[in-house]
């Protein structure tokens, strides 16, 4: 592909801008102008790195041209020229934005280094717009991460062993669960006394077609309709982190581009031939098990074990149930905001606590956001939920019969007085009933809850329920 640099010349010399078209045949791409007015005609529909105006146009303003030029192509530099070095011009244009100012006649040594400068100083433009658009589009909140049971304990540990490393990890988990929130605290606790670029890409809601130039960019005419260059994300990421959400659903052929990447660290533009240097660590996540689509050949098995570097798995809601009341304590202050405040019986929290929640936390905080919404009164009861509330999937796999003919989980009695003993005997009350249902067959009730039988074991001793 062409990869030259792409100069416009506008000046209403036309032997000038013949002599300097020869003078730069195979070195730069050279469009040239008369007009000021054609020069934006040309700007409009093609993407330049460098602009060079003639100060001294007759019947324009070469000065107020910069300002013109701007307004069509904001990033692109402009550097005057002139037939003579007039200090007073120099800084008029300087100050009016040019990047330089140039002498007639141009030498190639002295254009190179003008046109250098401008395309680095467009492209630190456009990288800090770019990152400042994606971190506005992420949201300035710092990421809370609420939990107090065994299993997510585990979990920060875990990450937080991370600290001060730049292994590329891999985030494993349902959807739903908070895999993006989890990779936007391994970021937010970067010990490197500054904060990291995080940028986030879910591969699975672009095109595949237009993956490729969202994570690497392009240079204009790069294919039809990239009429300007694009800053590509993982050139966004340098010196931080890019998280590549469902990466299970990247095609193969651009999973070897991406291989290629990570062993590199440098990559082109689609369009250009010109590395890029970056560097970064990639946090990945996936809904899918990457083994059996490394197995069935849909995931390169070289590309996963670069990104697997450590693997997190993010635990199930139904897993961590003591987690619930905390997570909808959390959800209703932050829905709740600029109205009353709300609060959930006890009989409501049983039913929260009972669900299989197939959507994890994302459906947890939906449903919390509809309670805040729909509940007129301060007290939010089982009679206040909608009818679409907890109707989205059946509970458990195979505990709902039991469960239907049995009261809920048990609501508070008196002698319950904090969160954790009401939370206890609620784990205690649901995990009797798994047992009851299966004849008191420790495998089954695992299978059951969902999780293995050495913790099911742990679980029994601790709530006095081993026999």
């Amino acid at each position: 592909m062409n990869s030259l640099r792409r100069i416009l010349i506008i000046d209403d010399d036309g032997d000038f801008l013949i002599g300097m078209r020869m003078q730069l045949r195979g070195i730069y791409g050279v469009l040239t102008a008369t007009t000021i007015v054609e020069g934006l005609r040309l700007i409009q529909d093609q993407d330049m790195d460098l602009v060079l105006l003639d100060v001294g146009l007759e019947g324009e303003d070469g000065l107020e041209g910069i300002k013109r030029i701007h307004e069509v192509h904001p990033s692109v530099g402009v550097a005057m020229l002139s037939g003579r070095r007039d200090v007073k011009t120099v800084v008029e244009a300087i100050r009016f934005g040019a990047v330089d100012y140039l002498t007639k006649p141009v030498s190639n040594d002295d254009l190179a280094e003008v046109v250098e400068k401008a395309v680095a100083a467009r492209t630190l433009q456009e990288r800090c717009e770019a990152l400042l658009r994606s971190q506005m589009n992420s949201g300035s909140i710092r990421p809370t991460i609420v939990q107090r049971s065994q299993k997510m304990r585990q979990l920060m540990a875990e990450a937080e062993h991370i600290k001060g490393h730049r292994a590329n990890v891999l985030i494993v988990g349902e959807t739903g669960v908070g895999k993006e929130l989890l990779a936007r605290h391994i970021n937010e606790e970067s010990d490197e006394g500054r904060k990291r670029p995080f940028i986030a890409v879910n591969c699975a809601a672009i095109p595949d077609h237009l993956l490729e130039s969202e994570l690497f960019g392009h240079e204009a005419g790069a294919y039809t309709g990239a009429n300007r260059r694009r800053i590509g994300k993982f050139e966004l990421a340098d010196g931080g982190d890019i998280f590549l959400d469902e990466i299970s659903t990247m095609k193969l052929d651009l999973q070897v581009k991406l291989l290629r990447v990570l062993q590199e660290r440098d990559f082109c533009r689609l369009g250009s031939n010109t590395p890029i240097k970056a560097d970064f660590r990639v946090i990945s996540a996936s809904n899918q098990s990457l083994d059996a689509l490394v197995e069935s050949g849909s995931f390169r098995a070289d590309l996963y074990h670069r990104l697997r570097v450590i693997q997190l798995m993010v635990p199930l809601l139904r897993e961590r149930l003591e987690d619930i009341p905390l997570l909808v304590e959390h959800f209703l202050n932050k829905f709740s905001r600029g109205v009353t405040p709300k609060r959930v019986t006890d009989q409501a929290m049983a039913r929260l606590m009972e669900y299989a929640w197939p959507g994890n936390v994302r459906e947890l905080a939906n449903v919390v956001q509809s309670l805040v919404i729909m509940t007129q009164s301060e007290l939010i009861d089982v009679e206040a939920f909608p009818p679409w509330v907890l109707n989205g999937c059946k509970q458990a796999a195979d505990v709902r019969p039991v469960l239907a003919d049995h009261p809920p989980v048990p609501y508070a009695k008196d002698d319950v007085t904090t969160l954790r003993d009401y939370v206890a005997q609620a784990e205690r009350r649901y995990i009797e009933r798994v047992l009851t249902m299966h004849e008191g067959d420790k495998s089954k009730t695992a299978r059951a809850l969902n999780m293995g039988r050495t913790t099911l074991y742990m679980k029994l001793k601790e709530l006095g329920l081993m026999k």
